[in-house]
């Protein structure tokens, strides 16, 4: 089972705020990672883990 189906899980009983916020804090690390990285690559792999996390985010955000 993924993160992203134990958080569906975790908002289906009623803990949608934690589990919000513990996403928009991972996206806000990423964030900061991403700025200060000055590795091309690992910057775009951080992007991309970034892009993929956001999607997820709102997918969630929806549900609530």
């Amino acid at each position: 089972m993924t993160r992203f189906e134990k958080d569906i899980i975790e908002i289906e009983e009623g803990n949608e705020i934690e589990v919000l916020k513990r996403r928009k804090a991972e996206l806000d690390d990423l964030y900061k990672k991403g700025r200060c990285e000055k590795n091309s690559f690992k910057r775009q792999c951080i992007a991309q883990e970034y892009t993929r996390k956001l999607a997820e985010y709102e997918a969630l955000d929806k549900m609530c």
